[in-house]
């Protein structure tokens, strides 16, 4: 959601720089000025740094998170932390699938969460 709320900004910040009018021949240019076309170019340039680099964590965090989530014996575990927290699916979408009402699927998820705790305390 973080980098979701990045890429608004930097829509905002590209419609800035569209919008943003270049010097008219006539128009007096003081010395010294700064450029406001450049840094907003230069923001949208970091804005989109920062935003790489958070999708590169992202990944590099949600392919740890799967291989630790494969070492649990149980499918129905595995299933149901990778649907949560990989694929982003709510308790009801996931009752769904598993055909349990949603107070069961909540139950095995706590299960879930107590067998996977060994294996997430080295996660960064």
């Amino acid at each position: 959601m973080l980098i979701n709320a990045k890429q608004d900004e930097l829509y905002a910040l590209r419609l800035t720089a569209t919008s943003v009018r270049g010097p008219v021949l006539g128009d007096k240019v003081k010395s010294g000025s700064t450029n406001n076309a450049m840094q907003i170019v230069d923001k949208i340039i970091a804005l989109q740094e920062t935003i790489n680099e958070e999708i590169d964590r992202l990944v590099e965090l949600k392919a740890e998170i799967h291989n630790r989530i494969e070492k649990l014996s149980d499918p129905y575990e595995k299933l149901i932390l990778t649907e949560r927290y990989l694929n982003n699916k709510s308790w009801e979408e996931i009752s769904n699938l598993l055909h349990y009402e949603e107070r069961n699927t909540q139950y095995l998820h706590g299960k879930a969460l107590q067998h996977f705790a060994p294996f997430c305390s080295s996660l960064h």
